[in-house]
């Protein structure tokens, strides 16, 4: 296994030690996350993969509290070495905290999988934009509206002024993405989660899209967790990557390292499993 670094880099954004989260239900306690540890540095893109269930998007889930019942954080620390509000651990935060508030959507901000369930039917793409500038800063509706405008622009929504006014339904799906990336952006977090953003798109709007994230990534400099399955979208949008495998992490490195020398059983099970790979063995 490619060694897991022991001490965060004085770079680090955000610092996870020995998380757990395991869920409690009926038919016993399933530990979906095991004591995963890691860091993502400031700027920069670390991209955690794995196959469906392997506990990626409940430890993306956990850094902003939003696993729900029955699932439960049981221990660590999750570190955000924020420059606007200073060191938070986010473990450690009640609920109710005005501090969790301002993580949630202002210094951490997450794109999710499907945009239909991440978007309103019943309102429109542009006010749920303006909304999210509404509850993160101190601006009038007009200022939130201009604001909008101009994300919904940044991302690629052609006639944005028009498009404020449109339900998701009257969107394609790689606008309504777009739309949920202008959502996760607007308040310029620090750090974005983006858990498996193109999922269900085709893959010319996969590649605009990931471009689309990369480019905004550059331009407001917050750091990337990418969570996917696919080996193909860690290579074109990471540094580093960590492979998870039933709750824990197995294999850590920068990307080129860990894709031309992989160490990890899994890992090279995952690089197999890619259709280029498949082809130069057939």
């Amino acid at each position: 296994m490619n060694p897991l670094p022991t001490r965060p880099s004085p770079e680090s954004l955000l610092e996870v030690s020995n998380l757990r989260v395991s869920f409690f239900t009926g038919e016993g306690v399933v530990d979906a996350v095991q004591d995963v540890s890691f860091d993502i540095r400031r700027g920069r893109t670390l991209a955690l993969v794995g196959e469906s269930g392997c506990g990626k998007s409940v430890t993306a889930y956990s850094l902003l509290r939003l696993v729900q019942s029955p699932g439960r954080i049981l221990g660590g620390r999750i570190v955000l070495r924020s420059r606007r509000e200073g060191d938070i651990d986010i473990a450690q935060l009640d609920e109710d905290s005005g501090l969790l508030f301002k993580v949630r959507g202002g210094l951490v901000s997450m794109i999710f999988q499907e945009p239909m369930t991440a978007l309103s039917p019943v309102h429109s793409i542009g006010n749920q934009v303006a909304e999210a500038i509404l509850m993160h800063q101190d601006v009038s509706e007009a200022a939130a509206r201009r604001l909008t405008i101009e994300m919904l622009k940044k991302v690629g929504i052609t006639n944005p002024a028009q498009r404020f006014d449109q339900f998701p339904h009257e969107l394609s799906g790689g606008m309504r993405q777009r739309v949920v990336i202008a959502m996760a952006l607007v308040c310029q977090p620090e750090l974005l989660i983006a858990d498996e953003p193109t999922t269900a798109l085709d893959v010319t709007i996969q590649a605009q899209i990931l471009g689309l994230i990369k480019s905004l990534q550059r331009e407001l400099g917050c750091s990337v967790l990418l969570i996917t399955h696919d080996f193909g979208v860690v290579a074109q949008m990471a540094d580093e990557v960590a492979v998870m495998q039933r709750g824990q992490i197995v294999e850590r490195g920068s990307v080129r390292e860990v894709l031309r020398n992989p160490l990890h059983a899994h890992t090279r099970a995952l690089l197999d499993a890619l259709p280029s790979r498949r082809a130069r063995t057939s």
